[in-house]
């Protein structure tokens, strides 16, 4: 009796030993592949999240080439260089369709931009806007006559704009942050109205409309 009750313990704790280690091996199976799902959920969100801040940089830059786009309209000006005036101050019309296409592709990537940018694409917003009140009262063929002679505005603001949106490639590109979306997007009132003022544009405002009315 002793001796069949030792050759049944015997094969129940083999038994046991097998269960326990399937049991074991089950679970290290299970919690393997919980981890690699884990693995690879975090590898796609950081990707489509790398994406989303890469594809509003580089709308960011593609706004900015368009901005100093230049076009020549004839004629040599006072440094013996071909009158060119940008591309969106040909007409009016040309000119508030810029504004809605800026507005249009840079307020979707705000949130994924970097906070340098998001405060340089604002003061260029509040440029554009302040070009617009100014140019109110001025004849549609005006517009050209007045980007030949603020060019280098949108040549010196498209520049900066496109600096800041390489920084990002440069320093936050592979940060998984998000800037600080609490973090006031504009430049201090006194930063952007410093920076108007030295404008081509207002600092040369009565000289630009004293040239319209000769023209006229």
């Amino acid at each position: 009796m002793a001796e069949l009750f030792m050759h049944n313990a015997a094969a129940a704790l083999a038994l046991l030993g097998v269960l326990v280690g399937s049991v074991c091996t089950g679970g290290l199976t299970f919690v393997t592949g919980w981890i690699m799902r884990r693995r690879d959920l975090d590898l796609k969100i950081r990707e489509k999240f790398l994406d989303r801040r890469i594809a509003a940089h580089e709308a960011v830059i593609g706004l900015a080439i368009a901005m100093r786009r230049m076009v020549p309209l004839g004629g040599i000006d006072l440094s013996d260089q071909v009158v060119r005036a940008p591309e969106v101050m040909l007409s009016k019309e040309a000119f508030d369709a810029w504004l809605l296409e800026f507005a249009d592709k840079s307020s979707p990537a705000t949130t994924w931009l970097s906070t340098a940018v998001k405060r340089e694409i604002t003061f260029v917003q509040d440029y554009l806007v302040t070009v617009h009140i100014n140019l109110s009262g001025c004849a549609p063929h005006d517009f050209p006559t007045v980007g030949a002679l603020i060019r280098q505005d949108f040549i010196d603001l498209s520049s900066k704009l496109e600096r800041a949106a390489f920084e990002f490639f440069t320093k936050e590109a592979r940060n998984l942050r998000l800037s600080n979306l609490n973090e006031w997007h504009k430049y201090p009132l006194q930063t952007t109205q410093s920076r108007l003022k030295d404008t081509v544009l207002l600092s040369k405002w009565a000289d630009i409309k004293a040239s319209l009315a000769h023209r006229d």
